[in-house]
């Protein structure tokens, strides 16, 4: 995996002490890096460590590297390296009838044996657990230098608004990547599934003059989001891009980066000849409310979901309105108008969206209001909140068929 140097103590014999709460978060954060069907047995371990008196907890799948660090946890130093699974359901087994307050106060031993076997204690039990050579672990990468940070909280909001336009293909891994860019001064997270593309500018603290860029497997950052816990994220790529780390708190993720490259999307976005300001909110109700609508009505029971199609209509006298579409019966479809400021519209416009789409570029804004801007019914729209700063979702409109 790496030439770096491995200097584990692999002969000590680790001891360590915590509750049993912690230990279970920690055992479920670097579930990520955990194979689901391991190639060989030892990569479905986790292995325990000493480090200057804390413990880390690790786990590999050879692309990905999971740590997190408990402070204060060692009581004698060196490496342990037993099941993920077995150790989980074991912490789960010993307290099975106890209250959960109780249980998680429970202390929580784990040793090393002379004879290379593993005992864990919980709750007045002494169990065995499987146990693998330490020494057959991979070694793994060097942990790259930050080369941007920003706030916690606003990273993981934005980032999981730009995770709503990652696409499913595996076999694409452009559009399955989210491509980071880091710029003096702020960090840009953008994703997109080649039919709507989401975008949010974060200010950051960068070490780099220059702009830098990487792309991100999005199904890992998703997964990980949730266990940043520290007030501030950092990321790091080593000098080839082939490693990318983000750092949280105890937290540490090391993964290879994408080798695509990401499309140049800023000029996707229009010259606006038109928009409209309305009411978030309603919009959104009004799109579920019409996409209820579309399931509901024989003439689009031969539909997919991907074929659930709203048109949203602006008027020049300041009027929005979301309203199924039935081509057939385009005629006799109409829909309650909601007030907008709307600008640059001499006639009323029409624009087709895909259903889905338009309800999950609404639901990734926030505040009051939205504002979607467009230079004409068959080019890109772009949504926009002044209640999200630095974020921007655009769709591609569905062409009518006549």
């Amino acid at each position: 995996m790496s030439t770096a140097t491995d200097t584990r103590p692999a002969a000590a014999l680790l001891e360590c002490q915590t509750d049993r709460a912690t230990l279970t978060e920690a055992l479920s954060t670097v579930a990520v890096g955990v194979p689901r069907r391991p190639a060989v047995p030892l990569l479905g371990g986790v292995l325990l460590e000493s480090r200057g008196g804390h413990l880390t907890l690790t786990t590999t799948d050879i692309d990905t590297v999971v740590s997190v660090r408990i402070p204060d946890a060692v009581n004698a130093p060196g490496a342990l390296l037993v099941d993920h699974v077995e150790l989980s359901k074991m912490l789960g087994a010993l307290v099975k009838g106890s209250r959960k307050r109780e249980a998680d106060a429970m202390p929580v031993t784990l040793r090393a044996t002379v004879d290379g076997h593993a005992v864990l204690s919980l709750g007045g039990y002494t169990m065995p657990l499987t146990a693998y050579p330490v020494e057959e672990f991979p070694t793994l990468p060097t942990v790259p230098a930050s080369m941007a940070e920003a706030d916690r909280e606003t990273f993981t909001q934005q980032a999981r608004r730009v995770l709503i336009a990652r696409g499913a293909d595996a076999t694409l891994p452009i559009f399955t990547s989210v491509h980071v860019q880091a710029a003096p001064g702020a960090l840009t997270l953008a994703a997109t599934d080649r039919f709507r593309l989401a975008v949010a500018e974060i200010p950051a603290t960068t070490a780099a003059t220059e702009d830098r860029s990487v792309m991100l497997p999005a199904e890992l950052l998703s997964s990980v989001l949730k266990h940043c816990t520290g007030d501030r994220v950092r990321l790091g790529v080593d000098a080839a891009s082939d490693w990318a780390a983000l750092s949280c708190g105890d937290l540490t993720v090391l993964t290879r980066t994408v080798d695509a490259e990401f499309p140049r999307y800023e000029r996707l976005f229009p010259e606006t000849t038109a928009s409209a300001r309305a009411d978030r909110g309603a919009l959104a109700q009004a799109t579920v409310r019409a996409t209820a609508a579309l399931e509901a009505s024989h003439y689009t029971a031969d539909r997919d979901q991907a074929g659930h199609h709203l048109a949203v209509t602006l008027h020049p006298d300041g009027r929005v309105s979301v309203a199924p579409v039935l081509a057939e019966h385009a005629e006799t479809v109409t829909a309650p108008e909601h007030p907008a400021e709307v600008g640059g519209v001499a006639e009323s416009v029409r624009v087709l969206f895909g259903a889905r789409y338009l309800r999950d570029a609404l639901s990734s804004l926030a505040g009051d209001t939205v504002t979607l801007r467009l230079d004409s019914p068959n080019r890109p729209v772009v949504f926009t909140a002044t209640d999200t700063p630095g974020y921007r979702h655009l769709i591609m409109p569905v062409r009518p068929t006549s």
